[in-house]
């Protein structure tokens, strides 16, 4: 039986270009949800209510897929409260509050840094994980990015920046503890996302809507609906899933390379949106960031 190699090389083609670009897609979806936050901090939604209406959004999307697949028999309450506090709500809140304070752009740099720098130590001391010379240099570029990008945040010790400054920094240890308990229990990434978003909306909403400051004084549908179809489902839900495809057709290595992407397109996203001119000093460490991540992860194949 004669083989059609001709045929197999294209279907392998075609899955590694649907592969990079899906990697490309959730990378611009999570490099813009600074952008989407930051608009509606500063104008119509305190951070509180950013958080309410992601995961009612997401939570009410995803309950249907958590009840029929019988998500609480693989993931124990426990681990979702956890997780749920890590990439859910918790994180979110922080993450919203932060950009009350600072440049988008910050968000991609700062916490993204943050994440990937105590996601390498709790590997290293949870988890028995070594690391490479390339992964230490990565590093090391990621922490000079970071202080660069923060250096006049210093110089000029502006208290909002710096309090948002450390509130991105919480926001990436918070992420990092996803990262580190996720792979420790080897969740299956569908099982995570659905329950970070039902028990989000079950346990933090609920206490966000009696204690936070909480109104929803904008009388326009508009504002809700944009801000949970861009919060809830775009990126909680759609980032998350073309992600996934990336990394099923690449490789966790590759796919995850296009993170990279992440502190670039914030403060592009910044600049373009909201009028935000990054600072030579922002420009040079978003550059080092980059280079940190993408050299930190990178890999053999």
């Amino acid at each position: 039986m004669a083989i059609n190699l001709q045929a197999i090389f294209d279907i392998e083609h075609n899955k590694r270009l649907i592969g990079m670009i899906s990697a490309v897609i959730a990378a611009i979806i999570w490099g813009l949800w600074p952008v989407i936050t930051k608009f509606g901090v500063t104008t119509d939604f305190s951070p509180e209510e950013i958080v309410a209406v992601r995961f009612i959004f997401a939570g009410i999307a995803l309950l249907p897929f958590y009840i029929k697949s019988k998500c609480y028999k693989r993931i124990s309450i426990f681990k979702a409260i956890i997780i749920s506090s890590g990439a859910g709500a918790l994180y979110v809140y922080v993450s919203a509050l932060g950009l009350k304070f600072v440049p988008a752009g910050h968000l991609g740099i700062v916490e993204t840094g943050t994440m990937i720098m105590f996601s390498a130590l709790g590997g290293f001391l949870y988890l028995n994980e070594t690391k490479n010379k390339f992964q230490i240099i990565g590093y090391i570029l990621v922490i000079l990015g970071m202080l660069l990008v923060n250096w006049q945040s210093f110089q000029s010790a502006s208290d909002e920046v710096i309090f948002g400054d450390l509130l991105l920094v919480a926001g990436g240890v918070l992420w990092a503890i996803y990262t580190v308990f996720s792979k420790k229990w080897n969740f299956n990434a569908w099982d995570a996302v659905a329950s970070v978003s039902v028990w989000s909306m079950l346990i933090w909403v609920p206490v966000i809507l009696l204690f936070g400051d909480v109104s929803f004084s904008t009388q326009k549908i508009m504002p809700y609906f944009y801000q949970g179809i861009g919060q809830g489902i775009i990126t909680a839900i759609l980032g998350l899933w073309f992600y996934t495809i990336g990394v099923s057709y690449l490789g966790a290595a590759l796919g995850s390379l296009f993170g990279a992407l992440v502190p670039a397109i914030a403060v592009l996203g910044g600049f373009v949106f909201l009028a935000e001119l990054p600072t030579s000093y922002e420009l040079i460490g978003v550059t080092l960031t980059t280079m940190g991540i993408i050299v930190a992860i990178k890999q053999k194949y």
